[in-house]
């Protein structure tokens, strides 16, 4: 009692400070969810944020995203319409050193789209031709660039090129088989 009249400040302060002690003790578990719970709502508030300052002319986005989805549906290929898409591949001998001497639909699918797959496509459908070109190296190239540069909905994904027939004298005739990809309308 003699040493609480002489030390009161110490003592009071020495009291506080066990009760703190022991309401940490059996609240800091708590803490840890609260600070955890805090954290989240943080990112969410920066989420929203971030969406608000994005959505600034969305209207304007969303019209151009369906003028692309339009420009797309017109260059679609469809897959009954068999005449029309091989006359496409035959049109790039007018403009080119190339002939095409076959253009086969096939129905075999590309392995990387295939349901389920990583590129699994699920608004439209692939069409694949095998396509027999024959010309010199360049020529087969430019048709390569062109096919590239004609449509970007188009991919080549077999190339294979040798000597063409009747040409063993000759280095620049060559014939090159293609697989061509194309998108097309949803089956």
């Amino acid at each position: 009692m003699e040493k609480l009249k002489q030390y009161p400040i110490a003592i009071f302060g020495a009291v506080v400070l066990l009760v703190c002690a022991v309401v940490i003790f059996l609240r800091g578990s708590v803490v840890d969810e609260l600070t955890a719970k805090e954290d989240e709502l943080f990112g969410r508030l920066r989420t929203i944020s971030s969406n608000a300052k994005n959505s600034k002319d969305l209207e304007q986005h969303v019209e151009l995203i369906d003028r692309y989805v339009a420009s797309i549906d017109e260059r679609l290929f469809s897959r009954a319409q068999r005449s029309i898409n091989t006359d496409y591949f035959y049109s790039f001998e007018d403009d080119l050193d190339i002939l095409i001497s076959d253009v086969s639909q096939t129905s075999a699918v590309a392995p990387s789209l295939i349901k389920g797959g990583p590129n699994a496509l699920k608004l439209y459908s692939a069409i694949s031709y095998d396509v027999r070109v024959d010309g010199r190296f360049q020529d087969i190239l430019e048709f390569l660039y062109e096919i590239h540069k004609a449509d970007a909905l188009m991919r080549v994904t077999d190339f294979d090129v040798s000597a063409a027939m009747g040409a063993a004298d000759s280095v620049v005739d060559l014939t090159a088989k293609l697989r061509i990809v194309v998108l097309a309308e949803k089956e």
